[in-house]
């Protein structure tokens, strides 16, 4: 799903128009998933926060404050049972007989403290999840309705997105395969090596711009477009992004398909080795990609760069500097290992994550 920014009524990518490389097997048509052009106001200086209308759901870690009004449950999962609940303002209280389980009915905060628990909130709220000075923030997070989420540094991001949020710690291992689907306009004709194919309902974020009284005006909205989803074999279909900026090294010890970068660092000390060969194609942004890469073993690093890595099978690990917080997206068929889960199935759906600090209480 992708935003599309309409500007004086004509439609345009985020970040760049379409660009095509000189392998005609790597194209780069799509805008740059998190610029700073869609970042809107919405801020925040937690792990996490997330406000709007539906249901969601945290298991893990550290702090966490809910305010609004509905329905929430939490539940002790340590074997401490070191929970610590403070709530006010609901009108109906439940807990279960052992005091490990405990419902909130109505309009209210609920503060929460523990090693692990599990909390699950159905109403109108606005949430937060943050690091103690006794407990890290780390865990899983899931979110439907209407809303938006945003990880600390990051850009907002929509609850119909309908990805999994990882709160953890670098470094961060990563081994994806998976083949792609190309998206296009549902009025799209047949292409040979497409397999199957399929209508879809997208929904879009529009934007438009006026000038009124000399100042400018914007304006956004959610719309939905049909789209043809064609399933092809040479389609990149793993996808590995990093922002923050982040800064580290990246080793990928084995990618097919395409490495994008950019250079965000003050003194642009960004260093990449790709083998010799390689098609680079400098963007109109600044970005560099590096294409028709098969097998091939790249490595980043830099003070400040964001990546992203489409391929059909991709190994690599990021190690960051320390103290330094980054965020990261994966999609695909495979795994990923982070300083606190191992072995973590990823899916076609995509885990979000904040890679904070390996000692991140407070």
């Amino acid at each position: 799903m992708r935003k599309l920014l309409l500007v004086g009524g004509a439609a345009a990518l985020i970040a760049l128009p379409s660009a095509a490389l000189a392998d005609d097997t790597e194209q780069v048509n799509e805008p740059d998933p998190t610029a700073e052009a869609a970042a809107g106001t919405t801020t925040t200086d937690k792990a996490l926060h997330a406000e709007g209308r539906g249901v969601a759901s945290y298991e893990g870690s550290g702090g966490a404050v809910i305010t609004g009004r509905g329905a929430v449950s939490v539940r002790d999962l340590s074997a401490a049972k070191d929970l610590v609940k403070t709530a006010t303002g609901f009108g109906l209280t439940k807990t279960s007989k052992d005091g490990l389980w405990t419902r909130y009915v109505g309009e209210g905060t609920l503060t929460l403290d523990g090693s692990s628990y599990r909390v699950r909130a159905a109403g109108h709220f606005t949430s937060d999840v943050d690091p103690t000075a006794t407990h890290a923030a780390a865990g899983f997070g899931r979110f439907a309705g209407r809303g938006e989420t945003i990880l600390k540094g990051g850009v907002p991001v929509p609850f119909w997105a309908n990805q999994r949020l990882l709160l953890t710690t670098g470094p961060l291992a990563v081994d994806l395969e998976d083949r792609g689907w190309h998206d296009r306009w549902a009025k799209g004709r047949h292409r040979a090596g497409v397999h199957r194919a399929r209508y879809v309902k997208v929904k879009r974020v529009v934007i438009t711009r006026k000038i009124e009284n000399g100042r400018t005006v914007s304006r956004r909205k959610v719309v939905t477009v049909t789209r043809r989803w064609d399933w092809t074999r040479d389609r990149n279909g793993a996808t590995w992004r990093l922002n923050g900026p982040a800064s580290g090294s990246v080793d990928l010890t084995k990618v097919s398909g395409r490495v994008r970068v950019w250079d965000r660092s003050a003194g642009k000390d960004l260093a990449v080795a790709v083998p010799a060969g390689t098609t680079t194609t400098t963007l109109a942004d600044g970005s560099v990609v590096y294409s028709g890469l098969r097998d091939a073993a790249v490595t980043v690093a830099g003070t400040g760069f964001r990546m992203k890595v489409r391929a059909r099978d991709v190994e690599g690990a990021f190690a960051p500097t320390a103290g330094s917080l980054a965020r990261s997206f994966v999609r695909g068929k495979g795994t990923i290992d982070t300083g606190t889960v191992t072995d973590q199935w990823v899916g076609r759906g995509g885990i979000r994550m904040l890679l904070q600090p390996a000692t991140p209480a407070k």
